[in-house]
């Protein structure tokens, strides 16, 4: 790879971790970031596996911080970032390596393989840095972005060690020094997530190419095969770190991981259930029995295998990366939730029923449309390279299916899963990114070859290489409005409020990981109110664990719930729960529904306080907690104007409004409940303004609504559909 190639590379790393870290998130984020950020800061032990080599970096990376606070969470982020962006690099370096040597080989004119290897090499890299599932990953305190880094440096270090690989010679020294230097990364990727292993298989087809016997001969195998388990275990030993710091006792430490018994059942996951090959309809739980009959059909299982786990848990995220995709939200088999589209009419009639925009209020920020452009340049790229680099395409194919399709078979993917999984299959589309830079080389290699003469020639192929660029620039374009999380504090300020809402030396008692997690980063990484004792009840021990703890209590202290936990175990405790905020306080009796003195002290006093999110990105996760947040305090505003305190009651009202303003909020009934507040606490100019407001967005809904084939909207119709009553008061 030559100079110029080498400052390209460098340049797209350096850009592309500029571009991740300008659209991060500055401060923690939902589900398990604000675990990897607490566990990082106090290099305590996480879910298992565990992920120390991490836990390290992170920590690293947080010191910079140099005592600010604020400012850790942003540098824990920032590994992912760095990390996307280095992937970047690594991937066109790769690309280049692998398509010079072979073509420098066969004797092609060097001035059109350049431009053609340069200019598709950076449109593949770039299409990747702006692909979905890269972006979102690469701006949080998650291990994947890290994860594909490892990942990308082993197939990197696969492609410039094997001289078999690219001209068919014996294996040298040198080779063997790249094998080893693989061994070691490996070894540390493990510590950060065993998805970096599934590079491996790639990495030994590049290596060896087939030719076994040559690579591996005689006394050589045993020093060489002994070199790779060492420098491996080296890699593994960031392990280390787990039964020394769960032996020392942290706050956070699952199981215990300092026995040697401990420690096994830690590192094999031994308390979660294990996905079998077959049957497919493994964890088919009561109440299920119909989203699985739906899927299976009269193929059985099977079937499942290829309509869900393979169509819509696989393909389904291959489509959003590079043909389009329908909108933000969480999608459960549905005609338009979660659903892949293309840009082009015709097609996105027959996929979605309708070639229009949907409203922002439908999730229509994440309606992303790539025309199909990288998908074509992909397929056309798979059989450019599969014609003219064979073993190159075995490598890359090996590392879309393993990464891919045959992931999603061992995966084994229950009918309903709690969040949207493409991030499990990132080095699949890194395979297929290789792909769309195979596909501009041919593209540039065919416009040349159709010139009369060498000048129009190379004229052809300089204009045409420019151009391609368009498609990673209209990924950027499509994506950038739902990818830039600057200025989000969402998780931040849930976490924050949750713990404000209660007493001194409280008990919170929370029900899943983002009601929890980001909670722990409040407490453990900015100290915010570590008085109050958070006990997650999935993993204390369940229902009889609470029962138990209620009874060893003995009311000594405040016990809380949060949403999450009153909608899962709030029937129990019918009539004890009062609402005191961004939580609900149980007593040991029937009370008031709404603690109206405590909560509305929390409201005004800044103890519950938001980030104007107004101007940023709000994801579905996000908006759930802050319309959570808005119900109660109409429970609140309601409670006041009963009493009779209208003017306290259009004090919050507007406290959260300026705050957390409508229009960020998507449920049409919650913003008639809000309205409908204003006016009973005698506000008819906000009353009316709102409604104004709830008026357009039904009307555009509704435009939206008649613009979906007549035939499917009976599929879409719970986005859109009011109740009789909506606009009666």
């Amino acid at each position: 790879m030559g100079r110029w190639d080498k400052l390209i590379a460098w340049l797209l790393g350096i850009a592309s971790s500029i571009i991740y870290l300008l659209t991060m998130e500055p401060s923690v984020s939902f589900w398990d970031c604000g675990e990897f950020i607490a566990t990082s800061q106090g290099l305590q032990v996480g879910h298992p596996p565990g992920a120390p080599t991490y836990n390290l970096l992170a920590h690293c990376l947080m010191l910079m911080a140099g005592g600010n606070i604020a400012m850790l969470a942003w540098w824990s982020n920032a590994l992912s970032a760095i990390a996307g962006g280095a992937t970047v690099g690594f991937l066109y370096a790769t690309i280049v390596r692998m398509t010079n040597k072979r073509s420098l080989a066969s004797g092609r004119p060097l001035d059109v393989h350049k431009w053609s290897v340069s200019i598709g090499a950076a449109v593949g890299s770039l299409c990747y840095l702006f692909c979905d599932t890269a972006w979102f990953s690469a701006t949080e305190s998650e291990v994947y972005s890290l994860a594909t880094l490892f990942a990308a440096v082993m197939v990197w270090a696969a492609v410039v060690g094997s001289p078999i690989y690219i001209c068919g010679e014996t294996p040298t020294h040198n080779a063997r020094r790249w094998v080893l230097l693989i061994a070691l990364i490996a070894g540390l990727s493990v510590g950060v997530h065993l998805m970096a292993l599934l590079a491996l298989p790639a990495v030994a087809v590049i290596l060896i190419g087939g030719q076994w016997k040559r690579f591996f001969r005689g006394w050589r195998t045993l020093r060489l095969t002994l070199a790779i388990v060492f420098f491996f275990a080296i890699g593994f030993s960031t392990y280390c770190i787990v039964p020394i710091r769960a032996a020392a006792k942290p706050e956070i430490c699952y199981g215990d991981p300092s026995t040697k018994k401990g420690f096994a059942s830690y590192v094999k996951r031994d308390q979660y259930a294990k996905a079998p090959l077959w049957p497919r309809s493994w964890r088919m739980r009561q109440g299920e029995e119909q989203r699985y009959a739906s899927w299976r059909g009269k193929g059985g299982d099977v079937q499942l295998l290829v309509s869900y786990q393979m169509g819509y848990m696989y393909f389904r995220y291959l489509m959003w990366n590079f043909c389009g995709r329908f909108n933000d939200r969480q999608g459960f088999g549905g005609l338009q939730n979660g659903q892949f589209i293309t840009g082009i009419p015709p097609l996105d009639a027959l996929l979605v029923g309708s070639v229009e925009t949907p409203p922002q209020s439908i999730g229509g920020t994440g309606h992303n449309r790539y025309y199909m452009l990288p998908l074509i340049l992909g397929i056309v790229g798979a059989i450019h390279q599969c014609r003219r680099h064979r073993k190159a395409f075995y490598a890359t194919l090996t590392l879309f299916l393993v990464g891919g399709a045959l992931l999603g078979i061992y995966l084994n993917h229950p009918v309903y899963e709690p969040r949207e999984r493409d991030y499990a299959y990132i080095l699949s589309f890194y395979a297929f990114a290789m792909w769309i830079a195979f596909g501009c080389i041919w593209l540039i290699e065919q416009a040349n070859a159709v010139g009369r003469n060498s000048q129009w020639k190379s004229r052809i192929a300089k204009m045409l290489s420019p151009t391609l660029l368009i498609v990673a620039a209209l990924m950027a374009w499509q994506n950038w409005d739902d990818h830039d999380r600057s200025g989000r504090y969402i998780a931040h300020d849930t976490a924050a409020n949750m713990l404000n809402s209660c007493e001194n030396g409280a008990i919170l008692v929370t029900y899943g990981d983002n009601d929890t997690f980001p909670l722990w980063y409040a407490q453990q990484v900015e100290g915010i109110r570590r008085d109050v004792t958070v006990a997650n009840v999935n993993l204390r021990g369940g229902r009889h664990w609470l029962d138990h703890k209620l009874t060893e209590n003995g009311w000594r202290h405040p016990v809380y719930f949060s949403n999450y936990m009153r909608d899962y175990y709030g029937e129990r405790f019918s009539g004890r729960l009062s609402l005191e905020g961004m939580c609900f306080r149980l007593y040991p009796e029937e009370c008031d529904p709404v603690g109206v003195e405590t909560f509305y002290d929390k409201c005004i006093n800044g103890s519950i306080t938001w980030h104007n999110p107004e101007k940023t990105y709000v994801d579905p996760i996000g908006r759930q907690f802050i319309e959570y947040y808005w119900r109660n305090v109409l429970q609140l505003a309601s409670q006041l104007t009963a009493d009779g305190d209208t003017l306290r009651a259009t004090h919050v009202l507007e406290v959260t409004t300026e705050q957390l303003p409508i229009a960020i909020l998507a449920d049409k009934m919650l913003i008639r409940d809000i309205a409908r507040a204003y006016k009973n606490a005698d506000r008819p100019e906000q009353y009316y303004k709102i409604t104004n407001i709830l008026r357009r967005r039904v009307a555009e809904e509704e435009k939206y609504y008649q613009s979906v084939r007549p035939s499917l909207r009976q599929y879409v119709a719970s986005n859109y559909s009011l109740p009789s009553d909506f606009w009666n008061d």
